[in-house]
């Protein structure tokens, strides 16, 4: 599904912060979405938790520091670090090229999904906050 010329796959869900989460196998694969990595442009370096790690919900589990800002990344129920995407230490920018196959970690955590938005939900819900956006900056 799309908001505007963004692409949101369904076989995810997704979070006001720009992450998506998929559950594949046991575990939950995280990512950051097209229009994340879109306002992200120029992932200089990122902070990746060590395997093993547990992260208590609501706290960083990803750092990553753009040409403009520094980001982060937290979820909304514990996490337990499985799989670093080490490929991101060499070139965190590789996110930008392929925000959907190229994920950051691999966590185990149990989620309820009124925590997360669905498909439909984040399209709606980026389709106002891109609007919101292109209005206020039409009007600068």
């Amino acid at each position: 599904m799309k908001a505007y010329e963004f692409e949101f796959p369904e076989d995810r869900y997704y979070l006001k912060n720009h992450v998506w989460l998929k559950p594949e196998g046991g575990h939950i694969i995280i990512g950051i979405t097209e229009l994340g990595q879109s306002l992200s442009k120029g992932i200089v370096h990122m902070d990746l938790p060590d395997i093993g790690e547990s992260i208590k919900k609501g706290d960083t589990l990803v750092a990553y520091e753009t040409i403009k800002a520094v980001s982060q990344v937290s979820l909304p129920f514990d996490t337990k670090i499985i799989e670093v995407n080490d490929k991101l230490w060499e070139d965190p920018n590789i996110i930008n090229d392929d925000p959907y196959n190229e994920w950051i970690i691999k966590i185990e955590g149990k989620f309820s999904e009124h925590l997360l938005m669905d498909v439909k939900e984040a399209v709606e819900y980026y389709k106002k906050l891109i609007a919101k956006e292109r209005k206020r900056f039409a009007g600068s």
